[in-house]
């Protein structure tokens, strides 16, 4: 009986906290997305009532199309730049492990801490940016980077690029040292460049990792906030405005939860769809290779 037993007894406070941590949070939140409830603890049932009203609110929408712009250009810089450092550091020098740890640095570092150096570093007069580009001549390109609306969302995308282009670059470093080396050394003995080793074998052999760093890059750009807030609080002129800070202002300044709720869920599908696509085609990936 024991025997037939001990999986579950193994496996069950897993499973428990599993679904105390993720499922139970997200199943409360659907169940207070279906009400108007706020901060006094007051609660009624409204049903579909605020699906109906984000479907109208402009604001979100706009909010979403900046978070998918903000999505879109973090997750290509990060897997640039992370795969171009892995391979630069995947070979062994003086030095190596130095930079392993100056790039991944950053990753480290509080939201708060980054938010507070990037925003005083972007200032428009004494800001280290401007003062560089006039000591080089450059004075012309210098902006206001986080008080222009053309280009403060750009800039937070540059300041998220830099903070977590290392981890990512970790996750392709351990794929690279799990690449067997008979196939490139093969293909180096049959006349292969540098380059088609790279895009024959290293790349297609990669795919897997390539997908975690997608999933993980998208989960960590819809759910950005801290950087945005410390920042610029999702200005000028809610030009940096993301759904995560929407489900802020909603929640805590006009204490509307249920509705924050609504909002957080359709977030929540939004990652879901995205990260089952991107697993889809990674599972390809390496079918094919197979």
């Amino acid at each position: 009986m024991f025997e037939r037993c001990e999986p579950v007894f193994w496996i069950g406070p897993g499973l428990l906290l599993f679904f105390v941590f993720v499922h139970l949070p997200v199943l409360l939140q659907l169940a207070l997305s279906l009400t108007s409830s706020g901060l006094d603890g007051r609660i009624a049932f409204v049903g579909l009532a605020n699906f109906k009203t984000l479907w109208a609110d402009a604001d979100y929408w706009f909010s979403i199309v900046n978070n998918i712009q903000f999505a879109i250009a973090t997750v290509i810089g990060k897997l640039l730049l992370s795969l171009i450092l892995a391979l630069a550091l995947n070979s062994a020098f003086t030095g190596q492990n130095l930079f392993r740890t100056i790039f991944f640095l950053p990753v480290i570092i509080s939201f708060v801490a980054i938010g507070t150096i990037w925003g005083f570093m972007f200032q428009f007069e004494f800001g280290a940016i401007n003062q560089l580009l006039n000591r080089l001549g450059l004075g012309a390109l210098a902006q206001d980077w986080l008080g222009d609306p053309r280009f403060a969302l750009w800039s937070i995308v540059f300041v998220d690029i830099w903070k977590w282009t290392g981890f990512h670059m970790v996750i392709y470093l351990a794929g690279l040292q799990a690449l067997p080396r008979e196939l490139t050394e093969a293909a180096s003995v049959d006349g292969a460049s540098a380059w088609q080793r790279l895009r024959y074998i290293t790349l297609p052999l990669l795919s897997r990792y390539t997908g975690t760093n997608i999933i993980i890059a998208t989960l960590g750009a819809f759910s950005v906030f801290d950087l945005i807030y410390v920042m610029t609080q999702g200005g000028p002129f809610g030009s940096t405005q993301v759904a995560m800070m929407q489900v802020y202002l909603q929640a805590f300044q006009f204490h509307r939860l249920g509705y924050a709720s609504t909002q957080a869920t359709v977030l929540l599908a939004i990652i879901a769809i995205v990260s089952i696509v991107v697993m889809r085609l990674t599972k390809r990936a390496d079918e094919g290779e197979a």
